[in-house]
Order: structure tokens, then sequence, then C-alpha cells
């Protein structure tokens, strides 16, 4: 039965894949075989959802999103109870200035009466909020740090949900969007990247999605080995719960997806190629003006609607009883007299 690879994440000299479990009757246990490169590798299975979880909950309390505010308070609370006893959890207000409210703490009932004391107001602050989200515990085994976001956004303007994905990869934190609307599907896109999942919430009914957000957590894993000593690397990956055999592959170091930062800056060299290209258009329409200015001549009416230089001024009409001079004969025209047949004037009279 194939088995979903869903991240990779990296640690100091680790590979963390994240897989989906779902369909094994118990996920995160039983035995699993890795190898790279056709090479087998050491490996241990862990579920996400363990006695290690950290978990950072990001709550929208701005003034945009107080209608969905008390679902949010209570839906973290809920997640809270449900985590496991020893879970380690903060709480970060979206709102700006975004900061933690509370923890960490260990146990729900500190989340729970953090989560009571939030109102909402002002204005989100979410790329913020989500950057404290992925600094959160950095000491927890990668794969085990969650950070799950309650809100009505359905993104951050000036962040791609590619570098959102990259931050929390880079951090090894898994990111899981609890909201009411992703049409542009910017939630689904980042948060899957990393492992974790978009979940669409009701409004006002939240619970579907907090069942959601239980269920997909438990039944992801995480497979442990040694980081490759060169990329790219394929990876082999068999898990058997069971009567159960799971298995898929992956390639570590291969070219980034669509939408990463390689398309980001391949879109910023396209926009700069036809700015040049409307430059050079530009040089060649003035440059062909001004030849058709020089074939047609100054003294043309034409120069002058093609920008040319002006006519010179018409001569003056002469004024009565003045003679023009007569005009300088043209080059070329005048004939000497032929020599020896020049006429000989008649000698005056009485010579």
């Amino acid at each position: 039965m194939p088995l979903p690879i869903d991240a990779v994440l990296a640690g100091a000299g680790e590979t963390t894949l994240v897989v989906d479990l779902g369909a094994a009757p118990s996920a995160g246990r039983g035995s699993v075989a890795v190898s790279v490169d056709g090479r087998p590798q050491r490996a241990e299975l862990t579920p996400v959802v363990s006695s290690k979880l950290a978990v950072s909950i990001v709550v929208d309390a701005s003034a945009d999103g107080a209608a969905a505010l008390p679902g949010w308070l209570s839906a973290g609370a809920r997640f809270s109870l449900a985590a496991p006893a020893r879970t380690r959890t903060v709480v970060i207000a979206d709102r700006a200035p975004a900061g933690v409210i509370a923890g960490p703490v260990r146990g729900p009932a500190g989340v729970v009466r953090a989560l009571g004391a939030v109102r909402a107001g002002g204005t989100r602050d979410t790329a913020a909020a989500l950057t404290l989200a992925a600094g959160q515990f950095p000491a927890e085994p990668v794969g085990q740090r969650i950070a799950v976001l309650y809100t009505t956004a359905t993104g951050i303007d000036g962040l791609s949900a590619a570098r959102l994905a990259d931050r929390f990869r880079t951090a090894g934190t898994l990111l899981v969007v609890v909201g009411t609307a992703d049409p542009r599907r910017y939630w689904s896109t980042a948060a899957a990247a990393t492992g974790g999942f978009f979940a669409p919430a009701g409004d006002p009914v939240v619970v579907p999605a907090l069942d959601q957000v239980e269920t997909a957590l438990r039944g992801r894993g995480l497979v442990r080995f040694a980081a490759p000593a060169s990329s790219p690397a394929r990876v082999s990956v068999s898990v058997r719960s069971g009567d159960l055999l799971l298995s898929g592959e992956t390639v570590l170091g291969a070219a980034p997806p669509a939408g990463s930062r390689r398309y980001e800056l391949l879109g910023a060299a396209a926009g700069l190629v036809l700015l040049v290209l409307l430059a050079v258009l530009i040089l060649v329409v003035v440059r062909r003006r001004r030849s058709r200015t020089a074939r047609v001549g100054p003294a043309s009416p034409y120069a002058v609607l093609l920008g040319g230089p002006p006519l010179p001024p018409p001569l003056s009409p002469p004024s009565p009883g003045v003679e023009l001079p007569p005009a300088p004969p043209s080059a070329g025209t005048m004939r000497p007299a032929a020599r020896g047949r020049a006429p000989i004037p008649d000698p005056p009279p009485g010579d």
C-alpha cells in the first residue's frame, strides 16, 4: 500500500520525513526500513503526537476577526485539553504588535486561562505572529513542534506560501491552519509543504474542523535517519504496522516545486526582460523618426510634420519700380565662342 510522504524536515545532521499513517492501525507504531540510493540506513519511527509534543497556538485577535474569536478561543482550549498531558504550549495573539501572551506552560490549565483573557482589537500581524511561532521550542525534536493558527484571513500580503513554508521547514515545525476561507489555496499550500494541513472551519460552527485537526495529527508519523552525505538522494521507506505494509519514495535535494523562490526569481527576471525590450522598442521608434526626417530634407513641408526644422521664410515681393538684379547664370550654362569664328564688326563710317 502506498505511503504518503508529506514533507521533509532537516535537523542537525538528521533528516526527518513526515509521513501519513492514517491507514495504519496504530500511527507511529510499528517497524520501519529506510534505504538511501539502495543502501539500508538505521531509522526510527515515532508519532507526531506524543509526550514530547510542543505547540504554539496562534489566535487571530484582530478587530477584523472579532466575530470569529469566540470560536477560535474554544478551539484552542479544546486542542490543549485533547493533547498529551505533558505537552508544552505557548499562546500568541495575532494582532499588532504580535507577541506571546502565555507560556511556555505544561498542561492545559494555563492555556485555557490565557485564552479566556484574549480580546479582539487592532490590526493583524500574521507574518510576525507566525515567525514567533516557528521560533519556539528550539530544543525539542524536529517534527514534534507544531504551530496551530486560527484565523479568518485568507493569506499574508507580501509573503508567498512557498516562503512561509520554507521558514517552518527550516525550523522543523509543522504548520496547521484552521480558517474560514482559503480561496487562493494559500494556507493549504503553505501548510502541506511542512507536513501540516488546512482545516476549513464553518462560521460559526468549527467543530468539524477541530475533529479533523485531532484525527489528522494523530495519523502523522516521523521517520528519522542520518542525513545523506550527498544529494540528490533517492530514499525508500517501508512501514509495517500489524499486517499492513506501507511503502513510499522521495528524492532529497531535488529541484524545488513551482511557486518556490527559484520560480519567484524567474518571474522577476521575466519582468526585467520586458522592461529592457520596451526600452529597445522606444529607441527604435525614435531612430526611425529621425531617419525619416533626414530623408525628406529641411525644406520639405513633410519634414515639419515629422518634427524637422521649419521651412525658411518666403521672399518679400519686390517694391514697385525696383528691378530685381538678374539671376546669376547657372554653372555649366555659359559656352565660349568658338575660336576663329567670332564675327568681325564693320569699320565706323569715314574710315
